[in-house]
C-alpha cells in the first residue's frame, strides 16, 4: 500500500510539472491568465514609443531685392510750348521690399533712365527717379503670382547742359512673377509713369509707357 501511494505521488508531481511547462511556453495569442475569481490578470502597462520631434517649418521670406530692365515707350512731354513725342528711353531699376503682411510689399524702387529726348532730335537727357513702392501679390498657382504696384516719388531730369527739371512723379502697373527656386524669382510687368518736372518756371509733364523685366531674390 505504501508503494502504491508513493507511485501516485510521483505521477501527480510529474503531471504538475508538465502543465507548468506548457503554460510558460504558451503562444503570444493564447488567452490571458485568470485569477481565482475568473478575472483576467493584467500584465505590465505598455510603454508608448517616443517619437522624434517634428522638424520646424522654414520661416516665410520677408525681404525682396530685385533688378529690372526698363524699356520706356510712347513717351510724351506736355509743356507750355506744346506736346512733343519722345524716343524710346531705356533704364535700370532696383527694388528693395519688405512683406508687412502676407502679399503686401512696401519698399523703395529707385531707377535711372537714359536717352530721354524728343523724336525731333537734340541731345539726350537722363532722368533719376527716387520712388517708393507699394505692391500687392496675389498667388494664383504654386510659385506663380500676379501683382499690382504703385510707385510715387520725386524725379530729376538732367539735360546735357543747363539746369535740371525736378518735380513729383508717380508710376503704377500690373504684372506677374514666378519663383524659379525657393529664393529666386523672375517678373514681367507693364505700367504708366507721369511726371510734373519743371525748371525756372518752365513746366514739362514727362510720361512713358513703362515695361519692367527683371529678376530678384527673397530672404
Amino acid at each position: 500500500m505504501r508503494k502504491v501511494s508513493l507511485f501516485l505521488g510521483l505521477a501527480l508531481f510529474a503531471l504538475a510539472g508538465s502543465a507548468r511547462a506548457q503554460d510558460e511556453s504558451a503562444p503570444a495569442g493564447a488567452p490571458p491568465a485568470l485569477d481565482g475569481n475568473g478575472a483576467p490578470i493584467a500584465g505590465p502597462p505598455e510603454v508608448a514609443p517616443i517619437s522624434a520631434p517634428a522638424a520646424a517649418a522654414a520661416p516665410d521670406s520677408k525681404m525682396q531685392v530685385g533688378l529690372n530692365l526698363l524699356p520706356m515707350l510712347l513717351g510724351k512731354t506736355k509743356s507750355d510750348l506744346g506736346n512733343v513725342d519722345m524716343k524710346m528711353a531705356y533704364g535700370v531699376g532696383l527694388s528693395f521690399g519688405y512683406a508687412v503682411i502676407p502679399g503686401l510689399i512696401v519698399g523703395v524702387a529707385p531707377q535711372a533712365l537714359f536717352n530721354v529726348k524728343g523724336k525731333d532730335g537734340g541731345d539726350a537727357a537722363k532722368a533719376y527717379d527716387l520712388l517708393a513702392r507699394v505692391a500687392y501679390i496675389y498667388t494664383v498657382a504654386p510659385k506663380i503670382g500676379l501683382y499690382a504696384e504703385v510707385l510715387p516719388g520725386y524725379s530729376i531730369v538732367a539735360p546735357p547742359s543747363g539746369s535740371s527739371a525736378k518735380g513729383f512723379v508717380i508710376a503704377g502697373g500690373v504684372g506677374g512673377m514666378m519663383d524659379i527656386t525657393d529664393q529666386m524669382f523672375v517678373n514681367l510687368g507693364v505700367g504708366y509713369q507721369y511726371g510734373l518736372e519743371k525748371s525756372s518756371g518752365f513746366k514739362a509733364n514727362l510720361s512713358y509707357l513703362r515695361i519692367a523685366l527683371g529678376a530678384g531674390m527673397k530672404f
